[in-house]
């Protein structure tokens, strides 16, 4: 009886923590304005009106999911990068091939602060630092000082979001929360998705390019990315009929337009860890303006077990939209094999239309 007595209080201890931990976790969570002005970094930037634009956009899976890696919420065990030489490695080939597109605009998702996933390699700094000159605005999307999942291996702290990168001068950034939230307590350790619009003058009077950088919602039912993309559209229309240059770009987390599910060809994954699987409603897109994609070249693959080429699931899901008064000149995918992400860069340039 004894031993059952020590037992009971033994357990009734840990559900007390267990309690007061989460109380805790919840009265600290990450609770971000609609709208935050945000601070330039890094370059003060060139002082020109660009006629065009080059822009890059590239999910770098905070430098963590290399073609060796899975991704336990995807099926697979890992909730970080294999090694810290791992992440040094896929931050450097990064950055490489970042510095070789020599993009005007670079949007960049999944970049990590200080996590314990990547081994508090602070990839801003360092992706800030590449781009001398160039301005830097961070948006912080997830924010916890501890995420308890797996049990097995905690993913720990986390300190990550999206990141804007820009030759041209900006005139003003900020960050804006995107809707949807999910259930208590899984909130408190989730992400809390923005959206980082930088305002860069044009060559037009009253006219301005606006560039939003978007990592919409995943692992939902997708009632959160259907939230947020009506949000988005209410946004972009609205600097549309300002008279500004629209261009939305990011990983948004759902099929394109026109992408079908085996677009890729037939793949080995099992369709329960294809949960994030979501479509952009086919109503959705507005009149004349156009979504920017390769068809040819894939830009994310599963995560529930390393890269296979010919089994694992592929799709497009990053790419850009923009507005009917803007000419695409230029549409490029890169395959680079998921050597260093889970994701392809993919890049467009565009000009007003004459």
């Amino acid at each position: 009886m004894k031993a059952l007595k020590i037992i009971g209080i033994c357990l009734l201890s840990l559900v007390i923590l267990f309690g007061l931990a989460l109380g805790l976790a919840t009265l600290t969570a990450f609770r971000p304005p609609e709208r935050e002005i945000l601070k330039a970094f890094g370059g003060p930037g060139e002082a020109v009106e660009p006629y065009s634009l080059r822009l890059l956009t590239w999910n770098l899976g905070y430098c963590g999911i290399d073609a060796e890696t899975d991704v336990f919420i995807e099926g697979g065990t890992l909730s970080g990068g294999r090694s810290e030489d791992a992440v040094t490695a896929a931050l450097e080939d990064i950055s490489s091939s970042l510095y070789q597109q020599d993009a005007d605009v670079v949007f960049l998702q999944e970049v990590d602060k200080k996590a314990r996933r990547s081994f508090q390699v602070d990839q801003v700094s360092h992706l800030s630092g590449l781009f001398p000159g160039f301005q830097s605005f961070f948006a912080v999307n997830y924010k916890s000082p501890f995420v308890p999942v797996p049990l097995t291996s905690p993913m720990g702290q986390v300190l990550s979001g999206i990141m804007t990168i820009s030759r041209p001068a900006v005139q003003s950034a900020a960050r804006y929360q995107l809707p949807g939230r999910y259930a208590w307590p899984v909130r408190v350790f989730h992400l809390s998705r923005c959206a980082l619009v930088t305002v860069i003058p044009s060559r037009v009077e009253n006219r301005s390019w606006y560039l939003i950088n978007v990592h919409l919602s995943a692992f939902d039912a997708g009632d959160m990315r259907t939230q947020q993309l009506a949000f988005l559209k209410e946004e972009m229309l609205k600097r549309a009929e300002e008279g500004h240059y629209v261009v939305v770009g990011g990983d948004w987390n759902a099929l394109f337009p026109g992408v079908e599910k085996e677009q890729f060809g037939s793949y080995t994954t099992p369709e329960e860890n294809l949960n994030w699987v979501f479509r952009v409603p086919q109503d959705w897109t507005p009149q004349g303006w156009q979504w920017c994609y390769d068809p040819e070249t894939p830009t994310a693959r599963s995560n529930d077990r390393p890269y296979i080429p010919g089994e694992t699931f592929q799709t497009i899901i990053d790419g850009f939209l923009v507005s009917p008064d803007l000419k695409v000149e230029e549409i490029s995918a890169y395959n680079l094999g998921y050597r260093s992400s889970d994701h392809h860069p993919v890049a467009i340039t565009v000009r007003p239309e004459d």
